[in-house]
């Protein structure tokens, strides 16, 4: 289910395309793996924004940059993006705004966690502002043969943290 929200998130509610700068903040995360490599597969110009262990093999999964949240700001260093997409629901819009170029987008997947979202999103309608987009997936038969097709072709990379089946022993490991 993550692998549709990043997909439909950046398709079908960013109308994602080629050359577009894209931000995809908590990269590392189930929704944000997924985005990157979906942003990777538009040939947009990805930007990760993650943790310092994961920096590494986020890149690995597409990310023309990488950025350490624990050391460096997004929102300060200058950079503008046609679409902000906080897969883990810790941005606010007014804090990514000075980041988005003038026909930006903000989306976030995790409205949730934050109570005030609904009130930005009505001061942005009050405002005119109407960059600031909210997503649920929508399951289809579309989407998931899309999946299996970029799986076989080795373009998506689902990862795995840990096994929590019956046959795995307590560490979340597979038994030898």
């Amino acid at each position: 289910m993550r692998s549709l929200t990043a997909l439909q998130a950046l398709r079908d509610v960013a109308h994602i395309k080629k050359g577009q700068k894209v931000l995809i903040h908590g990269a590392s995360g189930g929704i944000g793996h997924f985005a990157v490599q979906f942003a990777r597969y538009f040939k947009t110009d990805v930007t990760a924004v993650c943790s310092t262990s994961n920096l590494s093999w986020v890149k690995k999964l597409g990310a023309d940059r990488v950025i350490d949240y624990t050391k460096e700001d997004f929102t300060g260093n200058g950079e503008k993006y046609d679409l902000i997409l906080d897969a883990v629901g810790y941005l606010t819009y007014f804090k990514s705004k000075p980041s988005l170029n003038s026909t930006g987008i903000f989306i976030t997947e995790n409205p949730l966690k934050k109570r005030f979202l609904l009130t930005q999103m009505l001061i942005s309608m009050v405002t005119g502002d109407k960059r600031i987009k909210m997503h649920l997936a929508n399951p289809n038969d579309k989407d998931m043969n899309l999946f299996r097709q970029l799986a076989e072709e080795g373009k998506l990379k689902p990862v795995i943290e840990k096994n929590l089946s019956p046959e795995s022993n307590s560490s979340g490991t597979p038994p030898c």
